[in-house]
């Protein structure tokens, strides 16, 4: 029985680790859905000026509510948003981007947003964007808007993944 207790407190301990995390990312996400938009439409000032506001979000970040790996993701975001925040060249702006994204992905499928927290949060993909590598990013709507080609290739890519 105190087994069954310890294993039901751990549980519960886990669990709220996990909606406190949630709920400290949510504001992370729409920062980054700003960066995003602003790169969809080509607006290189305004994608700096929401990267400083990402950057103020990802430092609010409870750190040691992560694990060793998302730590990792955490500071890879807030190095590659702040480069954002230092030019107005929106190709500069976009190479950052790529590893942003990559970095905001892995933090948003640690930190799901617990049911009715906020939107899921859908992973795409282009696989022309990164001199052809392919690029992934976050996007709050299932419709894709290229944020590595703008009104060049709006809609290239596609949806490979939802984060509930």
């Amino acid at each position: 029985m105190k087994t069954l207790q310890v294993t039901i407190a751990a549980l519960s301990l886990s669990l709220c680790s996990l909606v406190a995390s949630a709920q400290t990312t949510a504001p992370v996400l729409i920062a980054y859905y700003q960066v995003k938009d602003a790169l969809v439409g080509t607006d290189a000032p305004k994608a700096k000026q929401r990267a400083a506001t990402l950057v103020a979000a990802l430092t609010k970040v409870n750190a040691g509510k992560l694990s060793t790996a998302d730590k990792k993701a955490l500071s890879t975001a807030k190095l590659r948003a702040t480069a954002i925040t230092k030019t107005t060249d929106i190709a500069v702006q976009r190479e950052q981007f790529d590893g942003l994204s990559t970095s905001m992905i892995a933090l948003a499928k640690a930190t799901k947003p617990a049911k009715g927290e906020a939107a899921p949060a859908y992973v795409q993909f282009c696989p022309m964007a990164a001199e052809g590598k392919g690029a992934s990013w976050l996007s709050d709507k299932k419709e894709v808007r290229n944020p590595y080609y703008g009104n060049k290739m709006l809609t290239c890519g596609s949806e490979k993944k939802e984060i509930l």
